[in-house]
């Protein structure tokens, strides 16, 4: 294992101490889902006919093949160990990996921003016609490109001027900008919107537990047309984010520490986890199979009045009909 050292500048060189294993283990955490696994879900995302989600999702995904792509740079001019990278080649990685901590974050926030807009709609017994908000709809889809982009100018300029400040041998695995001002304000930015996720999961889940309470104290039998895993998958996304925000405070406190970078570049593996395996994703997957009979499709849109409403519940045989997420 690598030990700490310094230039003769006094700049420090493998602050982050790994093994080869777990550089191989970073490359393919960053590297399968951005050249294999995301393309094919993103594909099917937009041209199956059976499968419907959101362009929050799509941004998200998109958000995460260019995040692998970045980790990939340094595979691709073979310098991922040996001498260092040129300059221009590490300042432009550092460059587009300091802005990825704002560009998913910013991109998942959205993703459960627009899910949790659908759920407090249907539990004021409103229904949500995401069309209607145009100007909002763009606003969620190009801010994480937005915070991005100046992130990755702010990280160009800084580096730009320190050139001796680029090093690649810094954080072990991958090229980096050595300015505590500009890290510091990255990991402030990513924390606070791993935050605001994690708070508007947890409002959602207390809807959702509320409309269930109160259906079930009326005496009516809870009965969901919408994909009862869907709130489980909101709940697994959930505690990634809590973990990716404390392991984001971890690398300030314990810089030598690879977890943090290994965790997070598992990010883009857990999404395909637990979104690519909903039912009409398998089931386009397994084309050759004959798809059966579902109670409920998965598409992002729901009429979730619907689906929360008690009194659905208590009507009649033909109240029954599913309603599509």
């Amino acid at each position: 294992m690598s030990k700490a050292t310094e230039t003769t500048d006094g700049l420090p060189v493998n602050i982050v101490r790994g093994t080869h294993g777990q550089l191989i283990l970073y490359l393919v955490l960053n590297m399968w889902p951005s050249h294999l696994g995301l393309p094919i879900l993103l594909g099917i995302v937009l041209f199956s006919k059976r499968v419907k989600r959101h362009p929050t999702f799509v941004n998200l995904c998109v958000a995460f093949i260019i995040t692998g792509f970045s980790s990939s740079l340094l595979v691709y001019a073979r310098r991922t160990t040996g001498p260092e990278p040129s300059r221009m080649l590490c300042l432009l990685q550092a460059s587009l990996l300091y802005g990825t901590p704002a560009l998913t974050p910013t991109a998942a926030f959205m993703l459960v921003l627009e899910m949790f807009f659908n759920i407090r709609a249907a539990f004021f017994g409103e229904e949500y016609h995401g069309e209607e908000h145009f100007l909002r709809s763009w606003v969620m889809l190009a801010s994480p490109y937005v915070a991005f982009l100046i992130c990755v100018l702010a990280t160009a300029t800084v580096g730009a001027a320190n050139p001796l400040h680029v090093s690649r041998n810094r954080r072990f695995f991958y090229c980096s900008v050595e300015s505590s001002p500009l890290t510091n304000s990255l990991t402030t930015f990513s924390a606070v919107i791993l935050l605001s996720t994690t708070v508007m999961i947890v409002w959602t889940m207390v809807l959702i537990y509320k409309r269930l309470t109160i259906t079930t104290r009326k005496g009516l039998r809870p009965k969901w047309t919408m994909d009862l895993n869907l709130p489980l998958r909101i709940i697994t996304f959930g505690f990634y984010t809590i973990v990716a925000m404390s392991l984001s405070l971890l690398s300030i406190k314990a810089p030598s520490s690879p977890a943090p970078d290994l965790v997070i570049a598992f990010a883009a593996t857990l999404f395909i986890v637990v979104f690519g395996t909903q039912r009409d994703i398998v089931s386009v997957l397994c084309f050759w199979k004959r798809p059966l009979p579902q109670e409920v499709a998965e598409e992002f849109h729901v009429d979730l009045k619907k689906a929360f409403d008690p009194e659905e519940d208590a009507g009649s045989e033909r109240s029954n009909k599913p309603v599509a997420i």
